[in-house]
């Protein structure tokens, strides 16, 4: 099964750009993890996720993204959207 997560923690733009540079899933690809694209919305900065599974996404949810918010202070609460994508094209 592979997942779309749409995230949105409500954080501004340079909190989001300090979470990612502490992650560095740029270079350090998680597990599972197809995309991961981010957007400026109003309320903050939103997030699209492609996993392979929804195992995988909370695995990091777990291992790698809530140690770093609590290092940093930030909240753990969001808004997360899940669904179970039937077609994915990856060229």
């Amino acid at each position: 099964m592979t997942i779309l997560r749409i995230i949105n923690r409500h954080y501004d733009r340079d909190t989001y750009q300090a979470l990612q540079e502490r992650l560095d899933i740029d270079r350090k690809h998680p597990l599972g993890l197809i995309m991961h694209g981010a957007s400026e919305v109003a309320d903050g900065v939103q997030v699209a996720q492609v996993w392979e599974s929804e195992e995988y996404a909370t695995r990091f949810d777990q291992d790698l993204l809530e140690p770093a918010l609590k290092e940093m202070g930030l909240p753990l609460d969001a808004v997360v959207t899940v669904f179970e994508l039937d077609h994915l094209v990856t060229p």
